[in-house]
């Protein structure tokens, strides 16, 4: 589509669930959907300038978001925009997650401490950021990869079940626990 290959100066103000407000191009904006339906969707229909004025005063709501976590998904957006990730390929023929993410920017972006990148997760999803998502989940799996159910469930905060729960699990999943 031609529009979105075009520039779009408009400026996109967004408030995390902390209060604090960002900036952000338009053009970057658009990777989340949410954002795009919520700035861009009259784009279409009237296009007279003062519909282009309310894009650059409006200020988007992202209560979920805290200012920290969308701080980092403004940067990727902002990076996306200029170069986009390539295509995350699910392959067995992949031995790392270096293999997978040839581009250093996206392999340091999720470079972070668990709790952030877990926050990304979150907030790419709120977000509907499909290329983040991808991105941290595929982190999240190269982290969890070779770990045992213990320690899976120390990362995650997975409580430990009680006998009884255990005992319904195994009643009501019994192929997870025929190996």
């Amino acid at each position: 589509m031609a529009s979105e290959e075009q520039t779009d100066d408009r400026i996109v103000k967004l408030r995390s669930g902390d209060g604090e407000v960002f900036e952000l191009n338009a053009n970057a904006a658009k990777l989340s959907k949410l954002i795009a339906e919520a700035v861009f969707d009259d784009d279409d229909d009237d296009a007279d300038e003062d519909d282009e004025d309310d894009a650059d005063n409006e200020i988007v709501d992202i209560p979920k978001v805290k200012s920290e976590c969308l701080r980092k998904v403004i940067e990727f957006c902002e990076h996306y925009v200029k170069d986009p990730l390539n295509q995350i390929t699910h392959t067995m023929e992949a031995n790392s997650f270096d293999e997978i993410v040839t581009q250093k920017f996206y392999r340091d972006f999720v470079t972070v401490e668990q709790p952030l990148l877990f926050q990304l997760v979150q907030a790419s999803n709120f977000l509907d950021i499909q290329p983040l998502l991808n991105l941290a989940c595929l982190q999240v799996a190269n982290i969890l990869m070779g770990k045992s159910a213990e320690d899976i469930r120390s990362i995650l905060n997975i409580p430990k079940m009680t006998p009884e729960e255990e005992e319904k699990a195994r009643r009501e999943h019994r192929w997870i626990f025929e190996a």
